[in-house]
């Protein structure tokens, strides 16, 4: 695996990238950063993963004031433009699966096939405006360290792993992670779903009740959608059935 600095105009994009073959870019949720993929390194054998820390995480600069998700998409499509990759799969997890599907709307022409992990496309229930309010709330309060060692319990068994996950996760700036969450709670691409006309794997985790509505969401308004539920698992599959999850991939873009 290379640890490469990207320069994007006053900006540089940390990122992670390793093996060869057809490129995948993969975007993490908030507070996390590139080591949320940490399992999925194991496609790096057949294709060459793109993993960045998006604005104000790793050693990623943060963007300064507020910032919105078509924001990141730009900044993910210059990125792209700089490691001179014509096209990928595109890879979200949670409230990355949101900037992955604006990327995909926006630069069809980039665009292989997008693989969204526990998504949504806009934030419509009680359950999940809560989470989002209490992150924000959390990352108000200085409490990123806090939230950090939170995510990490949930997505990891391993008291080693979970420690670097920490360690990667307490770096991010907390006022772009407040406007990660915002530009988040505000995003719906919803309406235009029937617009990505490229096939889509969608991924949830079968005990992830919550999140079922949003699941039948996207299957409906996405033409090309294969939808899989995974089961014994919950929010978190990339990580807690990794193993599942990665030959998923790898059945779809074959």
């Amino acid at each position: 695996m290379e640890q490469v600095m990207v320069q994007l105009n006053n900006e540089h994009v940390a990122c992670s990238i390793s093996g060869q073959g057809t490129p995948v870019l993969c975007i993490h949720a908030p507070c996390i950063g590139s080591i949320n993929f940490c399992y999925q390194y194991a496609l790096s054998d057949s294709y060459q993963l793109i993993v960045p820390d998006l604005p104000g995480h790793g050693d990623s600069s943060s963007f300064g004031g507020r910032f919105s998700i078509d924001d990141l998409a730009e900044y993910l499509n210059q990125l792209m433009q700089k490691l001179n990759l014509a096209e990928a799969y595109i890879m979200g997890y949670s409230q990355g699966a949101s900037i992955a599907l604006e990327y995909s709307l926006r630069f069809p022409e980039k665009v292989k096939g997008v693989i969204l992990v526990s998504a949504f496309s806009e934030v419509k229930d009680f359950y999940l405006h809560a989470r989002f309010y209490m992150a924000q709330t959390m990352s108000w309060l200085h409490g990123v360290p806090l939230l950090a060692r939170s995510i990490a319990s949930s997505h990891l068994a391993d008291p080693d792993m979970q420690a670097k996950w920490v360690a990667h996760a307490s770096r991010t700036d907390a006022g772009c992670l407040t406007s990660l969450y915002t530009a988040g709670h505000r995003y719906s691409c919803t309406k235009r779903l029937n617009e990505l006309g490229k096939p889509v794997l969608l991924v949830y985790g079968k005990e992830d009740t919550q999140m079922q509505p949003y699941a039948q969401l996207l299957q409906k308004q996405l033409p090309m959608a294969s939808f899989v539920m995974v089961p014994h698992a919950h929010h978190q599959v990339v990580t807690r059935a990794a193993p599942v999850f990665n030959q998923l991939c790898r059945d779809f873009m074959h």
